[in-house]
């Protein structure tokens, strides 16, 4: 037997009710298409928008360019062979039968009433997976030791396989480190060299200059960041506040006043100790830095990490967190040196900002960070020019951890005379791990996760697969059903391609708690339920809408929310009395008077003895 693959076609005929410029718009917005993939479509020279798509997937593409404006026919192309498969009915132009089929339920994502081949879920060839289980019947010693257990387990914990796999990461740059030895600085050297190199050919083969594609792979910035931070409306005020005043102790105390009050009074643990400068110490020596070079490599450190932190975890606990970690740190570091028998004196905000990027590592272990890769040498010192080397955050903090334990092990064992505070870094950072742990940071990093992957697959170009995005938010809506963001993404997701009966009833349940807890979301997720399903919520939802759109000055939208209250059947009187005065209201403002009036007088009729209605018989022409 055969499988039918087809083609999705402009048919050259655009919708009644749009033109060509709301077309070029939704291209150009929904599809991601550039200006000359639009020219061409339009133009009829590119009229094949997707191939070699099966019956089910090709029909979802068809209903979402058709609801763009671009009215589309599907057309069979060659056939593939398959196991077992029924070939659909014959195709008519503007007219595309279902595959008649046996009702299943997909094994991989357990949705119901499948009827043709492939899942309208998550795109399972159900011949193709009924192939496979019947080989591995008759060849059991192909299976895996325990599929079901490993399969099951990950599915439902992706993040636990996400940790192992950045651990695995590490193992395997240490063991590259450890084979290649001489070579890696070989290599290093001649970098700079196949750099430009690369570049250069870069910019032959593209459009794009040289400067332009040196801007996406270099930058100045001399310590790790964090890339593709989601906008938020969050000043990290303590962040900011702790590198103004470790800069201005630095400059206006340190630089100004005689070393030996620092050494004898303020430094951990004080050259003088007594009961009253030891615990004071352990505060103060968290603002003191011995040079301009250990201040400023702290504080971009700090401004990398701790402004990521804070806008997760608060303010208030980020500055008690902060200050815990680098306690701890002075502690760990004062342990050490008791072992080593060498003399403990530190000083230096960089034990507590090792305690930030612990929490880093529990409450943000799945963003990437940016590592700058010097590329020029020795010369970097005075032409700071990195590449980007993008990891997983795990895995960079992960190599710092092994490196001060590296180090710390070798300042226990004497063979080390660096003054860094290795022992100071690692007590922070297990802090930090400890802290964020406790207060099961790890699970608000889990839920972040699955929405920044939801929130990718829903944004993702026309044709990119959405399966993980689904599966992600699933699985957070399992843990945590009432979780409002992700009800959105899926409900966005699931009405992406075409209209369903799962999305509508996803827009409906959390529509109405946007409406109460974030008005500016509920306002733009109502208009995207809107533009697919054309139709209202309930009346009290639509009325709060109505107001929300009003305060905005959208009056078209506020008048057309009143509307539909004051059409339902089911709206309270009390509801529609008010809906009916203020969308005679919100018409006279609009200037269409002959429509405020209808609405003033059915007012009067339905409640002549309202306060309301005496306010309507006042603005009614004379």
């Amino acid at each position: 037997m055969t499988v039918q693959l087809y083609r999705v076609i402009f048919s050259g005929v655009l919708a009644l009710d749009t033109d060509e410029e709301q077309v070029r718009e939704n291209l150009a917005v929904q599809c991601k298409y550039n200006q000359e993939t639009i020219d061409g479509i339009l133009a009829g020279d590119c009229p094949v928008l997707k191939k070699g798509l099966a019956y089910a997937a090709a029909q979802r593409y068809k209903d979402f360019f058709d609801r763009i404006g671009v009215l589309c026919d599907l057309q069979p192309e060659t056939s593939q062979p398959v196991s077992t498969l029924a070939e659909p009915p014959s195709l008519e132009t503007r007219q595309i039968l279902p595959v008649e089929a046996a009702s299943r339920i997909c094994p991989k994502c357990f949705a119901k009433e499948q009827t043709s081949d492939t899942c309208q879920r998550c795109g399972l060839l159900f011949s193709r997976f009924e192939e496979i289980q019947a080989r591995r019947a008759e060849n059991p010693q192909e299976q895996p030791a325990s599929p079901q257990e490993e399969d099951s387990y990950f599915k439902e914990h992706p993040e636990q396989l996400f940790i192992l796999k950045a651990f695995a990461l590490i193992v395997a740059i240490l063991l590259l480190r450890s084979f290649l030895g001489g070579l890696l600085n070989f290599i290093f050297l001649v970098f700079p060299v196949g750099f430009l190199l690369y570049i250069r050919m870069q910019a032959a083969a593209t459009d794009q200059s040289a400067t332009q594609l040196l801007a996406q792979h270099i930058t100045l910035m001399p310590v790790m960041y964090s890339k593709e931070e989601r906008a938020q409306e969050f000043l990290p005020q303590v962040t900011y506040g702790l590198i103004l005043i470790n800069i201005l102790i630095f400059y206006l105390f340190e630089m100004q006043i005689n070393p030996e009050l620092i050494f004898n009074h303020l430094v951990f643990l004080p050259y003088k100790p007594n009961v009253l400068n030891v615990p004071l110490s352990a505060f103060s020596s968290l603002f003191l830095h011995a040079s301009h070079a250990h201040l400023w490599g702290n504080m971009l450190f700090l401004w990398a990490v701790g402004t990521v932190i804070e806008r997760r975890i608060g303010s208030t606990r980020f500055i008690l967190f902060y200050l815990t970690a680098g306690i701890a740190a002075n502690i760990t570091y004062l342990l050490a040196c008791a072992i080593s028998g060498n003399p403990a004196h530190i000083l230096g905000a960089s034990g507590a900002i090792a305690g930030v990027m612990g929490i880093f590592a529990v409450r943000c272990y799945f963003k990437s960070m940016v590592f700058p890769l010097p590329i020029l040498g020795i010369f970097s010192l005075i032409l700071p020019i990195s590449l980007k080397v993008r990891l997983n955050s795990l895995v960079i903090i992960g190599l710092f951890f092994l490196a001060d334990l590296n180090g710390g092990v070798q300042q226990l064992a004497g063979t080390s005379t660096s003054n860094i505070g290795h022992w100071a870094h690692i007590g922070g950072m297990i802090c930090g791990i400890a802290l964020a742990t406790i207060f099961k940071l790890n699970e608000e990093a889990t839920t972040e996760r699955h929405i920044e992957i939801g929130s990718q697959s829903v944004n993702a170009n026309i044709g990119s697969g959405s399966g993980e995005g689904e599966k992600s938010l699933r699985l957070l809506l399992k843990k945590d059903p009432e979780n409002s963001e992700a009800l959105l993404l899926l409900a966005r997701l699931r009405s992406k391609f075409s209209a369903t009966e799962e999305a509508d009833q996803l827009y409906q349940k959390v529509i109405p708690v946007l409406v109460r807890d974030r008005p500016d979301e509920a306002k733009v997720a109502f208009q995207d339920y809107f533009k697919i399903y054309m139709k209202a919520l309930d009346a009290a939802t639509m009325y709060r809408l109505a107001n929300i759109f009003h305060r905005e000055t959208n009056f078209e939208m506020s008048s057309r929310c009143l509307e539909m209250v004051c059409i339902d059947k089911k709206t309270p009187a009390l509801v529609l009395e008010k809906a009916l005065f203020q969308c005679a209201r919100t018409f006279e403002t609009m200037g269409l008077t002959d429509v405020a009036v209808q609405y003033y007088q059915r007012c009067i009729d339905n409640f002549p003895d309202s306060p309301l209605s005496a306010k309507a018989k006042m603005r009614l022409p004379p």
